[in-house]
């Protein structure tokens, strides 16, 4: 008997609980109250009626006839206005967006080193710093760093290489020594004429003034390997002549003056630009030819570098063959917020193995040089419409996973819709391109699909009508009566028998 009542007593406690629980959720709004349940129970729907297509008549076994107050209700007809649009040729293209970044164009990067290493930083080029004039009231120098921006011919650096002074010095050593084996080979022909003088030592002059210049030349040439002004060049061969004209002891003093200058070499600007590299020190002893000392870049006109995916190369290839193998770039930073206009130059035939992309490679123009190498950019290349193809809106397609259906209006006049079952070769941007030229046989129709009962596919041509809405309402329309009649064949193939 208690356990009877243990067991009455938890029931009793569940359903309380269970009430309580439906009595805050029914507060909260989580669940309607009974009696708007039991008032919506009782409200009773009419029952869904062909009455939006009633009057539709399947004329053929895929054109359907639709009288105009139909039209009306399933919206093919608004006021005046039929909805329907006619194929024409592509109108839009689409588009391959590519990511990518910026960076400088090596054709407008000048890397300056110093060929003539072994050498010592002696000084780095002075320019005005602005923000230290503008707080001390007068004209305050820095040296030369990143950012700062240089004509052709600006002075970088002023280095002392013993190499360099030792190649300047052989210069003006051979050019000295031409000048009076020179003079020692014209007084040897007079001489040789008047027959004071047997001819091999006129010959032996000629041969002492022809190495002379072959050790010029090789000295000069030393020193344009190495990069050295040509000013500086011409310097040795004043100091020559300079010392041609002195005698003695003067002419000593005068050549260990001009040794103490020899070593000394100027770097200068190649061409205008922006320094985007500056790595030396004063003092410093660079004993590394290779090294990077300067780079000076013009960033007016950047680089491009885009990721394309493997797969898209064919197409990329394609748009390479046309004249207008354009690009649009967009990038923060930009001087207008409109894209870029750019030219694509190369498609690279190396592929990464880890992503699976190839690099195009373009240019674009930086007005105002405000965008920084490697910036990130996404390209948009416009891609060509396709041969064989016209355009037309989506809603105008039915699809079903097997066919792609639209109908068509062969008469302006006549409310006739035909179903045609077409090839979609490309969607986009609520338009889509359907193939307009014939099919092959084995194209139209599949054995397999020819075993499903599928109809064949058709190509739609420009200028042809077709409806942009109540498509899928037609075509089962249209699908059902066929079905009908299907039956209808077998049933009389059976009372027949």
């Amino acid at each position: 008997m208690k356990r009877v009542q243990g067991l009455l007593k938890n029931v009793a406690v569940t359903i309380g609980f269970l009430a309580a629980l439906g009595g805050f959720l029914v507060f909260v709004g989580i669940v309607p109250p009974p009696w708007k349940v039991w008032a919506a129970a009782s409200v009773v729907l009419p029952p869904q009626s062909e009455g939006s297509l009633a009057g539709v008549e399947l004329v053929t076994e895929h054109t359907v006839s639709v009288p105009e107050d139909v039209q009306k209700s399933l919206g093919i007809r608004q006021g005046t206005t039929e909805m329907v649009a006619v194929a024409q040729p592509p109108s839009q293209t689409q588009t391959l967006v590519l990511p990518g970044s910026t960076a400088l164009d090596p054709a407008r990067l000048y890397r300056i080193r110093a060929r003539f290493a072994p050498a010592r930083v002696v000084e780095i080029a002075p320019v005005i710093d602005e923000a230290a004039s503008a707080a001390a009231g007068e004209t305050r120098f820095r040296e030369l760093r990143a950012g700062d921006r240089v004509k052709k011919g600006d002075l970088l650096g002023i280095f002392y290489s013993v190499d360099c002074g030792n190649k300047k010095s052989d210069l003006t050593d051979a050019i000295s020594q031409r000048y009076l084996d020179e003079e020692i080979l014209e007084k040897a022909h007079k001489a040789f004429l008047s027959g004071a003088l047997p001819e091999v030592f006129m010959l032996n002059a000629q041969r002492n003034v022809e190495a002379d210049r072959g050790l010029e030349t090789r000295a000069v040439n030393h020193l344009r390997t190495w990069d050295i002004p040509e000013a500086e060049i011409q310097a040795c061969y004043d100091e020559a002549r300079r010392l041609s004209k002195l005698r003695g002891k003067e002419r000593d003093l005068a050549r260990i003056e001009k040794n103490k200058e020899w070593p000394r070499v100027e770097l200068r600007a190649p061409d205008d630009g922006v320094v985007v590299e500056c790595n030396i020190s004063q003092d410093e002893m660079i004993v590394d030819g290779t090294v990077n000392l300067f780079q000076i870049a013009r960033v007016d006109r950047l680089l491009v570098l885009a990721n394309a995916p493997e797969d898209t190369l064919p197409t990329l290839n394609t748009v390479m063959k046309t004249t207008a193998h354009k690009w649009t770039v967009n990038t923060v930073g930009a001087e207008s917020k409109a894209a870029i206009q750019g030219t694509i130059d190369a498609v690279g035939y190396l592929i990464d193995p880890m992503q699976h992309t190839a690099v195009i490679k373009g240019h674009i123009q930086n007005p105002g040089e405000l965008l920084r190498a490697g910036q990130f950019i996404s390209a948009t290349v416009p891609i060509p419409p396709p041969k064989g193809v016209v355009e037309i809106p989506s809603s105008a397609v039915s699809e079903d996973g097997q066919t792609c259906t639209v109908f068509v209006q062969t008469d302006p006049k006549k409310p006739l819709y035909t179903m045609r079952r077409v090839q979609l070769t490309h969607r986009f941007g609520g338009k889509v391109f359907v193939r307009s030229t014939p099919f092959a046989k084995d194209e139209a129709l599949t054995p397999e699909e020819e075993t499903l009962g599928l109809p064949p596919r058709e190509p739609l041509g420009a200028d042809e009508r077709v409806l942009t809405t109540a498509v899928g309402e037609l075509k089962a329309f249209v699908l059902e009566k066929q079905s009908e009649l299907k039956k209808e064949h077998k049933d009389d193939a059976r009372a027949s028998k």
